[in-house]
This record gives structure tokens, C-alpha cells and sequence, in this order.
């Protein structure tokens, strides 16, 4: 008995530990980690920094906030991010707007963004070197 608990015990453990690793390291270009916001992260180039990406689909609304490489610091952009999306209706290009000074909060609210995970790729200038991070989020994590 005290051995079949240890061994689910100590499997538990493992599980937890494998779990939380796995947060933090990319897969096909982004990661499935949550953000300081609670959203899911993509990462920007190798490391260079990170969008976190909220989804209102009920609003059609979408949030982003450019992160340092450590996917905790605010990072500013001299512009504002593009959305280069997929629809039904063919491609679309949509532009977000400063939410603040910080000059790392953007957002949009757009009917494409309502109803359903958006495809496509974010289009961002950091440190001078454009970046186009995709889009779409694995939700099998």
C-alpha cells in the first residue's frame, strides 16, 4: 500500500515537473505558455522578444503585448503591429492601435476576429528588423 502511494505520488510529481518545463520552451515558433496577462505567447525571431496574445471572440477583439525575451518585460515598438489574416472573404491586413504610451499594448477590434481563432501572422519592426510570427495557437496542450 505505502509503495502504490509513493509510486503515484512521486509520478504526480513528475507529471507537475514536465509540465511546467514544457511551458517555457518553443514549438513550431511560438510557445504554449500563458503570459503576465494570461494569454498565449509567440515568440518574435530567436529569443528577440515575445507578443502575448489575448483572443475575445465574442468581441472580435485582440490584444497584444510585445514582450522582452525574458516574456515579462514590456517592450516598446516604434509601430504598431499588423495583422495579415486568412478569412473565408480572402486575405485581409488589419492594423492595431497604441492602447497607451508605453508604446506595447496594441489592440483591434475587427469582424474577422469575431467567432473563431484567427489565422494568419502578426507582422512587427523590433529593434529595426521586421518579424511575422504566425498566428494560430495549438489548443491540443
Amino acid at each position: 500500500m505505502i509503495r502504490t502511494t509513493l509510486a503515484l505520488l512521486t509520478a504526480t510529481l513528475l507529471a507537475g515537473c514536465s509540465a511546467e518545463e514544457k511551458q517555457d520552451e518553443p514549438a513550431g515558433g511560438h510557445t504554449h505558455a500563458h503570459g503576465p496577462h494570461g494569454g498565449h505567447i509567440l515568440e518574435v525571431g530567436a529569443h528577440v522578444a515575445h507578443l502575448e496574445v489575448l483572443h475575445d471572440k465574442e468581441e472580435g477583439k485582440l490584444t497584444i503585448y510585445v514582450l522582452g525575451s525574458d516574456v515579462k518585460t514590456p517592450l516598446a515598438v516604434a509601430k504598431p503591429p499588423q495583422l495579415k489574416l486568412t478569412t473565408a472573404d480572402g486575405p485581409k491586413v488589419i492594423d492595431t492601435k497604441a492602447q497607451d504610451e508605453s508604446g506595447s499594448v496594441f489592440t483591434v477590434t475587427h469582424a474577422a476576429l469575431k467567432g473563431q481563432e484567427p489565422e494568419g501572422r502578426i507582422s512587427i519592426e523590433v529593434k529595426g528588423k521586421m518579424y511575422n510570427p504566425d498566428l494560430e495557437h495549438d489548443h491540443d496542450h
